[in-house]
C-alpha cells in the first residue's frame, strides 16, 4: 500500500468529539477549515480534473486509538468537474462527477497535528 502525505493541519480541537455522534461532521469542518482535503482529493481523482471538497462526506473505516496518536482511515466522497472551455457557445455542460478516496488520517492527542495521507492500494 502507497501513501502520499499531505502537510500537517492542526486539529487539537477535534479530539473532544472523539466518540460523539457529531464527531464525522466536527472533522469534515475542520479538515475543509484548515484546507487539508483538497490537495489528497485532487490526487485522488479517477474522473474529473478539478475536486469540489466543500460537500465532501466522510465515512470512518478503521479507528486505531493508540497512546499518543488516533489514527483513522478514512473513506470520502466528493465531486469532481470537468469544466470546459466557458466559451460561449460551448456545447459542453460542467456537470459533477462521483469520486471516492481512501485517506489516513493521525492526529497526535498531545499537540493535534495532524497527517492525512492518500492511501493508494
Amino acid at each position: 500500500m502507497r501513501t502520499e502525505s499531505a502537510p500537517r493541519v492542526a486539529l487539537a480541537a477535534v479530539l473532544p468529539a472523539w466518540g460523539r455522534a457529531d464527531f464525522t461532521r466536527v472533522l469534515r469542518d475542520a479538515l475543509l477549515a484548515a484546507d487539508a482535503l483538497f490537495t489528497p482529493l485532487q490526487r485522488a481523482m479517477a474522473h474529473g480534473s478539478h475536486a469540489l471538497v466543500e460537500h465532501a462526506e466522510l465515512i470512518v473505516l478503521r479507528a486505531s486509538e493508540l497512546d499518543d496518536v488516533l489514527q483513522l482511515d478514512l473513506g470520502v466522497v466528493y465531486a469532481s468537474i470537468a469544466p470546459g472551455c466557458a466559451c460561449e457557445g460551448d456545447p459542453t455542460p460542467m456537470s459533477e462527477l462521483p469520486e471516492y478516496a481512501t485517506l489516513r488520517l493521525r492526529i497526535e492527542r498531545v499537540s493535534g497535528a495532524a497527517r492525512v495521507d492518500l492511501l493508494d492500494a
